[in-house]
């Protein structure tokens, strides 16, 4: 039996034992969200073929210094892992509409981050914050960056703030060359301090002012629900595509959730009734499905809201 038992520790791990072709996630609103690719392409433990690598491989990333972190380097001739193809394929260089194509699932994954991390975390406000020109140059991206991030880091450390945050270009004045920015955020805190503006919104919750904002102006309205509001603010990602300071959005904060639970299976992909989307570059396809435990299948998939790519 002992012989037995360490042949089995001993024996090679099947590819289908470690990834997965589904993902299973769960949502505080008694939500679940179904994404099942046509080859299994999750590797939740992380786990890696030994001796498949080339030896003396360069290293494929290098520091990006506007995002501040290390990211693939295309150049034509190397070589990177493909983990739909199992092995190490060539790089080459991106025609004109296949960059727009990576662009825009860049974003989809963007937008559909951004939607768990809203809908996993129970924020209590939605604020806008804006720039006055006398105080900051509205238009300089990076001055505002570093003053932003200065901001944030206090919000943190002073309130327990914790904050998913987008960056939105104004609409250009008449003869204007140049767009000033603002920001719309979700936001859960401690103590916050707030003063009555004397308005309300049309559905008569009040408007307050955030007293610890010194660059502009500022609204926040204290929410009562999650799924609408986080559907509201993630299409601020979409409307003008921009990475206005290398991301599509900033978050943090000590206790922000980023993920909800998760479960990986290898289920029949051509069994699986769901709405089917195909990944050309990839060689793969992929369906997306939304139930909702108390309703049933939810308008998500019939809407187009985005999903996990």
């Amino acid at each position: 039996m002992s012989s037995l038992f360490s042949d089995c520790i001993a024996a090679p791990v099947l590819d289908y034992e470690v990834k997965y072709n589904c993902k299973v996630r769960y949502f505080p609103n008694n939500q679940i969200k179904i994404t099942c690719f046509s080859k299994p392409i999750f590797n939740p433990l992380k786990a890696e073929k030994q001796g498949t690598e080339p030896k003396h491989q360069e290293s494929l990333k290098e520091y990006d210094p506007e995002t501040g972190e290390m990211a693939y380097k295309f150049v034509e001739g190397k070589t990177i892992w493909s983990p739909f193809e199992n092995k190490f394929v060539p790089i080459t260089m991106m025609k004109e509409p296949e960059e727009k194509r990576i662009r825009y699932d860049n974003m989809k994954r963007a937008i559909d981050k951004a939607f768990e991390i809203g809908l996993c975390n129970e924020f209590q406000y939605f604020i806008t914050l804006t720039l006055d020109k006398t105080k900051i140059d509205r238009y300089d991206p990076e001055k505002i960056y570093k003053k932003l991030r200065v901001w944030l880091s206090n919000m943190v450390q002073r309130h327990q703030m914790d904050y998913i945050l987008f960056p939105e270009y104004h609409k250009p004045e008449p003869g204007q060359t140049e767009r000033a920015i603002h920001f719309h955020m979700l936001a859960n805190a401690n103590t916050l301090k707030l003063s009555d503006s004397g308005k309300k919104t049309k559905n008569g919750q009040t408007i307050y002012n955030l007293l610890g904002w010194k660059y502009g102006f500022s609204t926040v309205i204290k929410l009562d629900g999650r799924s609408a509001i986080v559907k509201y603010v993630t299409k601020y990602i979409t409307k003008g595509n921009a990475k206005i300071f290398g991301k599509f959005y900033l978050s943090g904060g000590r206790t922000l959730k980023r993920e909800v639970a998760a479960e990986f299976l290898n289920i029949d992909y051509a069994s699986f009734d769901g709405q089917e989307y195909e990944i050309p570059a990839a060689g793969m396809r992929v369906k997306y499905k939304t139930f909702d435990l108390d309703w049933g299948e939810t308008a998500d998939e019939k809407e187009g809201f985005p999903h996990e790519s």
